[in-house]
């Protein structure tokens, strides 16, 4: 027992040092790269990401003296989870491509059109840190970004669908916005004195965004906003969730008693989401944020993919479900 829960130890340590090492980008710095040991490129219209096991073996092995020999570390599976693919436990599985490597080649069309993504390796099946439950308590210590070629800066303009609000620090000169969606430029998005604040509106797709304020010179996340991420400088980041409504129908089953809708987007929640009957079925409408949703019906108590959506994928348990792609 004693040889299995130092192992468990190493492998846990090895995680967290991973997601620091093989952050590909910081404020500042350029976020498309690809270091010794291949973490992302883009390849024409496709995105590549590579794995290479000896940096998760290069991990353990600094953690201390103790050696632990590479074939106990018995990883079987290696994929790609982010928000691009709403941080699937599963993740879009890497084919080995030799005795050290993983390569997963995806094109763009298969991500949402965030301007910026982020992702993490999975390792047999389980998320180094998983997001859905480290995001709310500040738990994560770094990760990958990807910048969307495809997608220029936002632009701000007075009818924008977001609005960003400093309130206070009305003796500072310049006030800076910078976020996710502008890779974090520290000049392009300069906020306007308004009353007793300031303020600056953009249009911005559905997605999940991170940002900071720069009041003179000085990075703070928002402080009316209680959600956040720690980041790579064990400070926070802000994140914005900017939501579409999307409307999920299912026709026919007049003799139903209770429809659910439930998937990714609500913690596969069994109760939350009830359906309501419409002239040919069943229908309801919910706010979802940009990029990929997992998702199910529960007809009185029985589990069914989406009949009117050809797209599905199967997770590591053998569960078909429904794929949505929110743009």
């Amino acid at each position: 027992m004693g040889c299995i829960m130092t192992l468990e130890k190493h492998i846990r340590f090895a995680a967290v040092m991973l997601l620091v090492c093989m952050s590909c980008r910081v404020m500042g710095q350029a976020d498309t790269s690809k270091n010794q040991f291949g973490t992302y490129y883009f390849d024409g219209d496709d995105v590549v990401f590579e794995f290479d096991l000896r940096i998760y073996e290069k991990a353990v092995h600094g953690y201390d003296s103790v050696r632990v020999d590479f074939s106990d570390l018995g990883i079987v599976d290696v994929a790609v989870s982010g928000n691009f693919n709403d941080w699937s436990g599963d993740g879009w599985h890497m084919q080995r491509v030799n005795e050290w490597q993983y390569r997963l080649r995806k094109n763009l069309k298969d991500f949402s059109d965030a301007p910026n993504w982020q992702f993490k390796f999975v390792i047999n099946g389980e998320l180094w840190t998983p997001p859905k439950a480290d995001l709310k308590k500040g738990g994560i210590l770094g990760w990958n970004n990807i910048k969307n070629p495809n997608v220029p800066a936002p632009i701000p303009v007075d009818s924008g669908n977001v609005l960003f609000r400093l309130q206070g620090f009305t003796e500072s000169k310049r006030v800076i916005l910078a976020g996710t969606f502008n890779n974090w430029d520290e000049e392009a998005l300069t906020m306007k004195p308004a009353g007793d604040g300031w303020e600056l509106q953009l249009v911005l797709p559905p997605g999940v965004y991170e940002y900071k304020f720069i009041a003179d010179g000085k990075w703070m996340e928002d402080p009316d906003n209680p959600e956040k991420r720690v980041n790579q400088f064990n400070t926070f980041n802000s994140v914005l969730r900017v939501t579409k409504p999307v409307r999920f129908e299912l026709d026919g089953f007049e003799t139903a008693q209770e429809v659910i809708l439930t998937g990714s987007f609500n913690n596969w929640d069994k109760k939350k989401v009830k359906m309501h009957r419409t002239e040919s079925g069943w229908a309801t409408e919910v706010p979802l944020t940009g990029g990929k949703h997992l998702y199910k019906f529960i007809v009185d108590g029985q589990w069914m993919t989406d009949p009117a959506s050809p797209r599905v994928e199967t997770d590591l348990k053998g569960n078909v479900n429904s794929v949505l792609f929110v743009r």
